[in-house]
């Protein structure tokens, strides 16, 4: 505010300067340009005091704009920076892969490098965010963990993003059919593609899980999901293909107990029985689910039978069952199958 005041007092100073001089003398002065024989001047010597002031104040006035032309280009510098940062933070929050944020003063610099190191994500339930684009980027986030589906157009989210993953998960959520196209388009992970296929198994009926059923390669939550759905009665399988489902996921030994006990008054005992002498059979995890199946079902010399072909140091939970059975006495067969 003072800077406006400065141009007049000077035009006033100098014009008093020179009239004091001129008062005290009037007598004038000869100056030749240095190095020219040509330019020289003859002017009263109040003028010559007049001239140097001014020559003072223009040569001031370059330095004073100079320092603040800087300032404005270092102003201008910060806020382009913070506006860059905050299109970084929107970009690692989306999961983007635009990497082409340029960071140019040293503050922010020190601060892109520090934050190139951290792993962020929006606390939950953030509201006092003061700047509106990430206020709007919190609140869809906020959605998304809330299992409702956001425009990911909206928000530049691309394919690659768990966000995205995240939103169309919600969107099967709320209707299994909203799935039935991911499963045979190769533009999709196959976390969505078995997403998309166990929603349909869990939810769907018969028809829609025979047609989609040859579509996608199977895991083990796969199968076990199209295991609950043949137990539900809503889709066949032979125990072979149930077998080579089990074998050619890799079951291990729990995975092979879970599904004995889930089945346990869901299938027909010989069936059972039948299925987990098969699995046994052909994979060795199976085994101790086998001799749960038996001992279940009571069928004692059974297991004691297939237990002869084991090691004796092996299964000695199962020869701890039937040593208490043989004495009369009785426990539940879960303690001895964790």
């Amino acid at each position: 505010m003072v800077f406006k005041y400065y141009p007049l007092t000077i035009l006033i100073l100098g014009i008093l300067a020179g009239f004091y001089v001129y008062n005290l003398t009037d007598a004038s002065f000869i100056y030749t340009l240095p190095f020219s024989n040509e330019y020289t001047f003859d002017m009263p010597v109040a003028l010559y005091i007049m001239m140097i002031i001014y020559i003072i104040f223009f040569i001031s006035i370059i330095f004073i704009f100079s320092e603040r032309f800087g300032r404005f280009i270092e102003d201008s510098a910060i806020k382009n920076d913070k506006k860059t940062f905050i299109k970084k933070i929107k970009s690692r929050i989306i999961q983007s892969d635009n990497n082409k944020f340029v960071i140019k003063t040293e503050l922010f610099k020190e601060i892109d490098n520090i934050f190139d190191g951290l792993d962020i994500k929006p606390k939950p339930h953030f509201t006092s965010c003061n700047n509106q684009e990430m206020k709007k980027l919190f609140a869809m986030y906020e959605n998304l963990q809330n299992g409702e589906e956001i425009d990911i157009h909206k928000f530049n989210i691309p394919q690659t993003s768990s966000l995205f993953t995240l939103n169309v998960k919600n969107s099967i959520n709320k209707n299994y059919k909203n799935g039935l196209s991911i499963i045979k388009n190769k533009n999709y992970i196959y976390e969505l593609k078995k997403f998309a296929f166990i929603a349909l198994v869990k939810n769907g009926d018969s028809k829609d899980i025979e047609k989609y059923k040859d579509s996608i390669s199977y895991d083990r939550d796969i199968v076990l999901a199209l295991i609950e759905a043949y137990l539900a009665g809503k889709i066949n399988f032979s125990q072979k293909e149930i077998s080579d489902m089990c074998i050619n996921n890799k079951f291990n030994k729990d995975d092979y107990m879970d599904l004995a006990k889930n089945m346990k008054g869901k299938i027909n005992p010989s069936e059972w029985i039948k299925l987990f002498e098969n699995l046994a059979d052909s994979d060795e995890n199976a085994e101790n689910s086998y001799f749960y199946v038996l001992l279940e079902l009571e069928m004692l010399q059974e297991a004691r039978e297939r237990l002869r072909t084991q090691p004796s140091y092996d299964f000695l939970n199962i020869r701890a069952y039937l040593d208490l059975k043989s004495t009369g006495k009785s426990y539940p067969i879960e303690l001895f199958f964790k």
